[in-house]
């Protein structure tokens, strides 16, 4: 029954996933066509600031909100409205940083007053995030991701018929993005309509926000510093290169993205489970070894086929055979981010956050740096090899904290 139910929500992620990356690979080809490597350099340079902030909307609420008993389901309500007003705080402060954000007209580096209105309209997005974000964390409480699916399916398929219209229609870049706003919202509304018993009274309570805020804080932390790490490069290209080398890594980076879903959606599965077994060591560890072993049979699964599948990437246009091989680079790197997930989960699971936070503190100020001293000269081939360096590098310090902590316990364990 365990191995079916993480396997039946697996599989409805990655459904959803497989919708998403569907439509998003059609979208990108006409993006791609339409607007050529520039255009598509800008839109990426939308997408990706504001991705940043993605992860302040979770901001690890959700691991600490799973962690509560299951009497503590009362405050389902008092939860979704803590995200929905931290949201307009990270709304605000996305736009502010925007605003200041630098721009060489004489070179056309950096972000023109044209991407960050794209920006300001693409911001919108954090809204519906934050309510799918909240929907999911009811769904994976429940052990249910179906509702998740039908959310995502439906927004995809809104998606994909306004970028057409739009583009159809000829309408500027802008119109695009805000596309995406659009199906964001109808992928919320659909979200909502599996939570409506959940949410309502409104209801906002201080000393619980308080609460879920600090013991989230480290999580928070930990992701932040992992997608600053993540996605550093994009944003330091964006500024140091020209937006035809920002389309170029945008595109193989969207597919490699895509990939690294997948050990996301396993883990998603596996967290209730690892909560529930956290007290009983040898249980716990024997869940742990037997799905390391997946993991690593998944991401030799992916690599291979998509090493010999990457020159099709010049079908969308042949001005993107550049991203063979940035995209090559960043694959070899697969197996390290499918373990590295994992491990996360396994410590968040133990309440190890803190180790987390700092790990991903010290990567991240690596690997900017690296990409600072590097892309002026390598460009996207420097950001590849260092993403997968930086990889390397955490998951040898995990798996280090993770061994460490299971002879611990097995030995308190044996004691007792």
């Amino acid at each position: 029954m365990f191995h079916f139910t993480v396997a039946k929500n697996t599989i409805y992620q990655i459904l959803a996933k497989a919708t998403t990356s569907f439509v998003g690979f059609l979208i990108t080809i006409i993006i791609a066509r339409e607007f050529g490597v520039v255009g598509y350099g800008d839109f990426t340079k939308i997408t990706a600031f504001i991705a940043l902030f993605y992860l302040f909307v979770d901001f690890g609420l959700n691991a600490v909100y799973l962690q509560q008993e299951e009497g503590e389901d009362k405050n389902a309500n008092k939860f979704f409205y803590l995200r929905i007003g931290f949201t307009f705080f990270i709304f605000a402060v996305s736009n502010i940083v925007a605003f200041f954000l630098p721009f060489n007209k004489a070179l056309d580096l950096g972000f023109s007053p044209f991407i960050r209105l794209g920006i300001f309209i693409y911001s919108f997005s954090l809204f519906s995030q934050a309510v799918l974000t909240s929907a999911s964390a009811f769904f994976q409480k429940k052990l249910n991701y179906f509702p998740y699916f039908i959310s995502v399916f439906i927004g995809s398929l809104i998606n994909l018929g306004v970028v057409f219209i739009f583009t159809y229609l000829g309408f500027s870049i802008l119109y695009i993005v805000f596309s995406f706003v659009i199906s964001g919202f109808i992928t919320g509304l659909t979200s909502l309509y599996y939570i409506r018993d959940k949410i309502f009274p409104v209801s906002f309570d201080y000393a619980l926000s308080k609460k879920l805020l600090v013991n989230a804080f480290p999580i928070g932390i930990m992701l932040v510093f992992n997608l600053i790490y993540f996605r550093a490069d994009m944003f330091l290209l964006s500024l140091l290169k020209p937006a035809r080398d920002v389309g170029i890594y945008g595109l193989s980076y969207k597919f490699f993205d895509f990939l690294l879903a997948l050990p996301l959606f396993l883990s998603n599965a596996l967290y209730p489970f690892l909560l529930a077994n956290k007290n009983s060591p040898q249980k716990f560890f024997r869940i742990v070894k037997r799905y390391l072993v997946v993991f690593l049979f998944f991401s030799f699964a992916v690599v291979v086929p998509f090493w010999f599948l990457s020159p099709f990437l010049t079908l969308i246009k042949s001005d993107y055979f550049p991203a063979i091989v940035p995209f090559r680079i960043l694959l070899v790197s697969i197996p390290f981010f499918f373990l590295t997930s994992f491990l996360q989960w396994i410590l968040i699971s133990l309440k190890k956050q803190r180790f987390l936070a700092f790990i991903y503190a010290v990567s991240t100020v690596i690997n900017i740096v690296l990409n600072l001293i590097l892309i002026p000269q390598f460009s996207y081939i420097a950001s590849a090899a260092i993403t997968g360096i930086s990889e390397v590098f955490i998951f040898a310090l995990l798996a280090f904290k993770v061994y460490s902590v299971k002879i611990f316990l097995l030995k308190k364990e044996r004691n007792e």
